[in-house]
């Protein structure tokens, strides 16, 4: 009996070391090590990185384009990979969170050179260090955070309240990023700090003309070529009808010039139903890129879904099972011995 015990007993501690290795190896890691609370530079021979899903080189790639040298990225997590000898670090890019491998990024000594690096990747002709103007805030959500540099990764400033909607904010210093978003430096109850300029009432009414002048542009596109189709349709059957005016009233006229007369329009018409066929085509063509620009954009990894497994491909089920067939044999084996 109390060889059964034993043989229980091992079979029940090999089980659970097998369940942990293979839920490690078939869920992949979903987190870091261990939290960290310090910025990298992107310093890469290649001139950037890539972040990925996962601290391997073979996982989803999460970014479009690479992360340019000078970009400043807050390490939030890390990840050892002994078996390459390399250090990957959990950080957001883009809204994405994912991990990029540190061997190509140098360390920052302070939050102000990791600002310091994106202001001069950014350019002089992108960044005024001498702004005097003032804006009004505007976020969806009503409010919005002041922060400690021109990003979120910077984190909030701490011990300022929300910036209410409608409050006017003093802008002394002001910079295009690299990735595209804006931010100016202002004060709030006498604390400096960075505020999205793209949460104002001024940025959203400039962008909004913007916005109906592409409209209007795209509607005069549209409709232009249609309008000069039907413009140049309709003279062909008044030149018709008189060419076989012309032919019937003139006796003289040899019946082959009369002919020819009646004849000249037809290839005209179809010139034109031509044209009219390819306008229908171009303005349906757009459609199909924004089928095309969506299904690039759901591939790119902004949205990656694990796929469903099916009971037999679990390998939890497989291990239960083999443990159940080893422990009924066990079981008969010591019977048939008794």
């Amino acid at each position: 009996m109390k060889k059964l015990a034993k043989s229980l007993l091992v079979i029940a501690l090999g089980l659970f070391m097998s369940v942990n290795v293979m839920a490690d190896v078939q869920t992949g890691k979903t987190g870091p090590d261990y939290p960290t609370d310090y910025y990298m530079i992107v310093e890469s021979k290649a001139g950037g990185i890539d972040i990925y899903s996962q601290p391997d080189l073979e996982s989803t790639r999460l970014n479009d384009e690479q992360i340019p040298n000078g970009t400043a990225l807050h390490i939030e997590g890390e990840v050892e990979d002994a078996e390459n000898n390399r250090t990957w670090g959990y950080t957001e890019y883009h809204g994405m969170y994912g991990y990029a491998p540190l061997d190509e990024c140098r360390p920052a000594d302070s939050r102000k050179e990791a600002i310091d690096s994106e202001l001069y990747i950014a350019g002089k002709d992108h960044v005024n260090y001498n702004a005097d103007y003032d804006v009004n805030a505007y976020a969806e959500e009503g409010t919005q955070k002041l922060y400690q540099g021109p990003g979120k990764k910077y984190g909030e400033v701490p011990g300022v309240r929300d910036i209410e909607n409608g409050e006017t904010l003093h802008i002394t210093q002001d910079a295009e990023m690299v990735d595209g978003s804006h931010w100016g430096v202002t004060r709030v109850d006498g604390t400096e700090g960075w505020v999205d300029l793209e949460k104002t009432e001024e940025w959203k009414a400039e962008h909004l003309d913007t916005v109906e002048e592409s409209v209007d542009a795209v509607a005069e596109v549209s409709v232009t070529p249609t309008e000069a189709a039907k413009a140049t349709e309709t003279p062909v059957p008044t030149e018709t009808a008189k060419a076989t005016e012309t032919a019937e009233a003139t006796e003289t006229l040899a019946p082959t010039e009369a002919a020819e007369a009646t004849e000249t329009p037809t290839p005209a018409i179809t010139e034109e139903t031509d044209e009219a066929e390819n306008t229908e085509k171009d303005s349906k063509e757009p459609e199909a890129e924004n089928t095309d620009a969506k299904d690039i954009r759901e591939a790119s990894g902004q949205n990656v879904k694990a796929a469903k497994t099916k009971w037999y491909q679990n390998p939890f089920t497989w291990i239960i099972g083999i443990a159940v067939l080893a422990v009924i044999g066990l079981l008969v084996y010591h019977n048939k011995k008794k």
